[in-house]
């Protein structure tokens, strides 16, 4: 056993898997001291100065030992490198822990008394990975190469070098999609299935391929079942939420399909599930036996739980650690497809029943699913000086979708992180998502190049109680959201009443969906009592703020600016949105708007510096400044009514339309100063301050012509 395991992970980062398998459970440290060391290859101790102990050869040992040694907090101390450790579980017996990577200094004296001949990689941190080293490639023809997995797994990510590899996809260009001929007939069978168009799925091998359709707010993936072809439809073995076809004025029958080894292309590869063989077609650059190639297997990577609300792990900390290689699993009949992704049950990162728990410069990447999860029993969570990146779905989820909450999420701290570049496996995944949860700060982080929003609030779809309060959305820098993929979606998206919920201080630039529903803010079905202050918002494919429909919210001292910028992207899309917007007014204040600035650059004959759906907008709107460069006239309300006009019902009676004089460079989107002469200075409007993340420059990301599925 150990001879084979041996020779099947020659792979440099795991060469001593078989030892340290055999001794998990066997070694007795030297010492019981407060700071443990895990060094994961051979070492000899005969020339050590005494200031270390013999080191543990895994974390689970370490672990191991902190279980036994329950009476003072402990620090694991990791060698910079690779652990691939499948998935660990830090439970009540695991409190008052701190796992980081060790000192360089310390990292320096292993490698001095490393026994010589071994092969392994030191990192600048040490990396906790969910996956398995590929290795043993053969190559088949040309760059094309193929490995055989011997496990009972099912591959469907795959990292080259610390780059994500595309699963192969039709079409082959990933700026262009198939369009299903048209949906069912039947309701509930079209959630099983379309009629395609000739040649769509003409393809050897379908058993192994995942059908991806795009709906408006999100994408369902599907195995397939049965193909008529002579009727020309495909059915599934799983649904889609809603029927295949409900949204076809946004989605246009978009889909495409993965897994198709017949589609390989330089840099993508396909998994047969019957022989449990990789095929990988390089760039023919590289020989991929001498490459590092990982392929997730675990969802759950590290989990810190406790067994209920009442028996909780407490006072745990984790620092300057990489974890990564998370994978994502679909059955083959379950149900792939809800908002945001919320469908998924797993994370890379994973918190329940906790209290004390913080992570700081961490790296949380290469996922296939929502980077972290503080779910239900958790308070006092912290997350902050990290970068979450690369993820399959979303990148950071707060609390719970179930209502009522039994055990609640408060207190959560998501502040100064890099979330970025997610949705590359489940595009309707959000930056940061926080479902209901009380006293939430979401504060001085940068989200951008995500599919679907950026950071959305509350879980409740109208008026009932939402369990969502207290949530400071603040300082973030939101940008390069949507990329033209999903629609009906914000830079920042709400749900639901929510008291005590400010959303302030932010930079949003850049929302873009692919046929329309993109704003801003986006205060979606019931947001209520939610107060909107001091934030910049440009570069917005429709309105930089909409309210669907919602009571008694306070938009105020925000700059509102260079709205509806996208063109229709079909001949038939909906047409320009105004700079704000309301839905559905009704018998309530919808909301109060007041010394904002609403900086329009839209060139026509006129524009909607308020949209209305429906008359009798019922809204208090004063001492505003509107401007248009271009001297495009403003209209206001459902009729449309020019200013002079709108004014005579009461509205806007002191706000003007003025330039409002920004100190800033309008033409690289500074607008967060005005000066003192400025109209908006006279009816009290307070500059906002300029984030350090932020970067000048008015580009709208709209100029690239490729929206490549897996381009970044």
């Amino acid at each position: 056993m150990c001879a084979s395991t041996m020779l099947k992970y020659k792979y440099r980062y795991v060469l001593l898997l078989c030892f340290i398998n055999s001794i998990d459970s066997l070694y007795i440290p030297r010492a019981q001291v407060d700071q443990l060391y895990v060094v994961p290859f051979s070492i000899s101790l005969n020339n050590s100065d005494g200031s270390h102990t013999q080191p543990f050869t895994s974390i689970q040992q370490a672990l191991n030992h902190v279980r036994d040694q329950r009476s003072r907090p402990i620090t694991i101390n990791l060698y910079p490198t690779y652990y691939f450790v499948g998935s660990l579980r830090l439970t009540q017996i695991h409190s008052h822990l701190h796992i980081t990577t060790m000192t360089r200094e310390d990292a320096d004296y292993y490698d001095r008394i490393a026994v010589t001949g071994q092969d392994y990689q030191r990192l600048t941190m040490a990396s906790i990975s969910g996956g398995i080293p590929i290795d043993n490639w053969k190559q088949t023809q040309g760059n094309i190469y193929a490995a055989t997995v011997s496990q009972p797994i099912y591959i469907n990510q795959l990292f080259i070098d610390d780059q994500r590899i595309v699963r192969t996809r039709v079409p082959r260009n990933f700026s262009n999609y198939l369009q299903y001929a048209a949906a069912l007939s039947d309701k509930n069978q079209a959630r099983y299935g379309f009629q395609f168009a000739s040649g769509q799925f003409e393809y050897e091998n379908i058993s192994d391929a995942m059908v991806v359709i795009y709906h408006s707010w999100s994408a369902s993936h599907h195995y397939v079942k049965e193909i008529d072809r002579i009727n020309r439809t495909v059915y599934f073995s799983n649904p889609s939420d809603r029927p295949i076809g409900a949204f076809e004025a946004q989605s246009y029958r978009r889909f495409h399909i993965e897994n198709i080894c017949q589609a390989l292309i330089p840099e993508s590869f396909c998994f047969n599930n019957k022989t449990k063989t990789i095929y990988l077609m390089t760039n023919g650059t590289y020989d991929p036996n001498k490459a590092q190639i990982i392929a997730p297997i675990n969802e759950f990577v590290l989990v810190i739980a406790g067994e209920s609300a009442n028996e909780t792990v407490d006072d745990v900390n984790i620092t300057n650690v990489a974890i990564q290689h998370g994978a994502w699993n679909i059955n083959r009949t379950e149900q792939a497809d809800y908002q945001a992704a919320t469908f998924l049950q797993s994370a890379t990162v994973y918190i329940a029943n906790a209290t004390s728990i913080h992570l700081s410069t961490v790296e949380i990447s290469h996922t296939g699913s929502y980077g972290v999860w503080i779910k239900e029993g958790t308070t006092n969570i912290s997350l902050v000086d990290s970068v979450v990146t690369d993820t399959g779905a979303g990148g950071i989820r707060i609390g719970q979708t179930i209502s009522p909450v039994r055990s609640p999420t408060v207190f959560i701290n998501i502040s100064s992180n890099v979330v970025s570049y997610g949705g590359n496996v489940f595009p309707s995944g959000v930056g940061i998502l926080s479902h209901r949860a009380r006293s939430i700060t979401i504060a001085d982080n940068a989200v951008h190049h995500h599919r679907y929003s950026g950071i959305s609030i509350g879980w409740e779809w109208g008026y009932a109680p939402s369990e969502t309060s207290n949530v400071v959305v603040s300082r973030n820098y939101i940008h390069n959201i949507g990329q033209h993929f999903l629609n009906d979606k914000g830079g920042i998206y709400t749900l639901g009443v929510q008291q005590g919920t400010i959303i302030t201080n932010n930079v949003i630039k850049n929302v873009y969906g692919f046929a329309g529903l993109m704003w801003g803010i986006y205060l979606d079905e019931g947001s209520s009592q939610i107060i909107v202050s001091n934030n910049v918002v440009y570069n917005t494919g429709w309105a930089s703020i909409f309210q669907h429909y919602g009571a008694n919210n306070t938009i105020v001292n925000n700059v509102l600016a260079r709205a509806s910028l996208a063109p229709p992207t079909q001949p038939d899309a909906s047409g320009p949105d105004g700079c704000t917007h309301i839905a559905r007014t009704e018998n309530h204040t919808s909301w109060t708007f007041t010394r904002n600035i609403v900086y329009s650059i839209y060139q026509g004959a006129s524009h909607s510096a308020f949209k209305a759906d429906k008359p009798n907008a019922t809204i208090v709107s004063d001492e505003n400044v509107y401007y248009n460069p271009y001297n495009t006239s403003f209209v206001f309300g459902d009729r449309e009514l020019s200013f002079t006009e709108w004014q005579k019902t009461g509205q806007d009676k002191k706000s003007v339309i003025a330039d409002p004089l920004f100190v800033g460079d309008v033409e690289q989107c500074d607008f967060f100063t005005i000066r003192a002469d400025s109209p908006a200075a006279k009816f009290g409007f307070t500059n906002i301050t300029k984030p350090t993340k932020w970067t000048p420059g008015c580009s709208t990301n709209y100029e690239m012509k490729d929206y490549q599925y897996y381009h970044w």
